[in-house]
């Protein structure tokens, strides 16, 4: 009920698009009327022209590309040391960079803060042939740990990848809870805070399977385009990816769904204080983390609940997981068992 947002079923209006899309003969490889629809409202949705955009399948496959656009192979990424990249991607940056190391930054809170960038830089001299050269930063937002990077959070960490000629990726598979959960603007909390290339996501909000790396300003290379090739993300029958993300971007659809999500995660996470259970870190976006007791464990479990052990925030937290199906009645019977 509450593992995760992938186990939510795609929305109807995504499938509704698939089906409609599924008429005649079209333009393949992107050369077709959904995937310059769905660029224009990418447009109008970031404020600005000044971007790529590439259609993929997955969220891995997005950040791989875009960390594989940013960062040579002879070079290093860092992240959170719990950042999906690095825990949940089975190697797969390195394998997209064809060598680029990932290194965690030595971040002891919930986020990556400037100070964080600040100290990895004075830690590797581009001097030093020898030793670790960074040129990349990823940060995801939401986090792992479901918490927020605000536009001015994201403008101070991209102030220092800027001192340091390095660059700035956001793996956005939950991106738009991220904005519902800030109140801010798509192109706030991307190229105007100095985000470099943005794995934005859909999936999770209620696509089938449609995720879209987005490179903004100079970021922007012919070379990724290759390396989408490559790498096989270039959907033949590309229509099918971009009929998702226009049904999703079309009248708001991926802001309406986030924001019953993250107001769904809201209800829950008073649920849980209202039981006596402690939240391990405030509730930003979709997901809830909290500290439970063993009967309590086992009494959600026993209700038949899903939701998956935290151990990154303690041994007896756990991460519940709402999505834009999830409905009062779930958080009743939550409520219930708790009891």
């Amino acid at each position: 009920m509450f593992g995760s947002d992938n186990q939510a079923p795609a929305h109807p209006r995504v499938l509704e698009a698939m089906l409609a899309a599924n008429e005649g003969r079209c333009g393949s490889y992107g050369d077709d009327p959904w995937t310059q629809r769905a660029l224009d409202l990418l447009y109008e949705i970031f404020e600005t022209r000044d971007l790529d955009a590439y259609f993929v399948g997955t969220g891995g496959a997005a950040n791989g590309l875009a960390l594989s656009a940013l960062c040579p192979p002879w070079a290093a990424i860092m992240a959170h040391p719990h950042a999906h990249v690095l825990e949940d991607e089975g190697n797969g940056p390195e394998f997209f960079t064809s060598g680029s190391r990932l290194v965690a930054l030595g971040s002891k809170g919930l986020l990556v803060q400037p100070e964080d960038v600040e100290a990895a830089a004075a830690r590797h001299s581009p001097e030093f042939v020898h030793g670790l050269q960074p040129r990349a930063i990823t940060l995801t937002n939401l986090s792992e740990s479901g918490q927020v990077y605000v536009p001015d959070h994201v403008r101070a960490i991209s102030k220092v990848c800027s001192e340091q000629d390095w660059v700035l990726h956001v793996d956005g598979a939950r991106f738009a809870n991220a904005v519902v959960g800030t109140k801010a603007s798509a192109s706030e909390l991307s190229w105007r805070a100095g985000v470099d290339a943005l794995s934005f996501g859909l999936t999770k909000n209620g696509a089938v399977a449609a995720e879209i790396l987005i490179l903004f300003g100079q970021a922007r290379t012919k070379a990724t385009a290759y390396l989408r090739k490559r790498a096989g993300q270039l959907f033949s029958k590309h229509r099918y990816l971009s009929a998702q993300a226009v049904a999703m971007l079309e009248d708001g659809l991926w802001l309406e769904l986030a924001r019953h999500a993250n107001q769904m995660a809201t209800d829950l996470g008073a649920c849980f204080e209202r039981a006596g259970a402690r939240l391990a870190a405030p509730v930003a976006g979709n997901e809830v983390f909290v500290h439970l007791s063993a009967n309590q464990m086992i009494a959600l479990q026993s209700a038949g609940i899903g939701f998956y052990p935290w151990t990154t925030l303690g041994p007896d937290t756990y991460r519940f997981v709402a999505s834009w199906q999830t409905a009062p009645d779930d958080i009743a019977v939550v409520a219930k068992a708790l009891a």
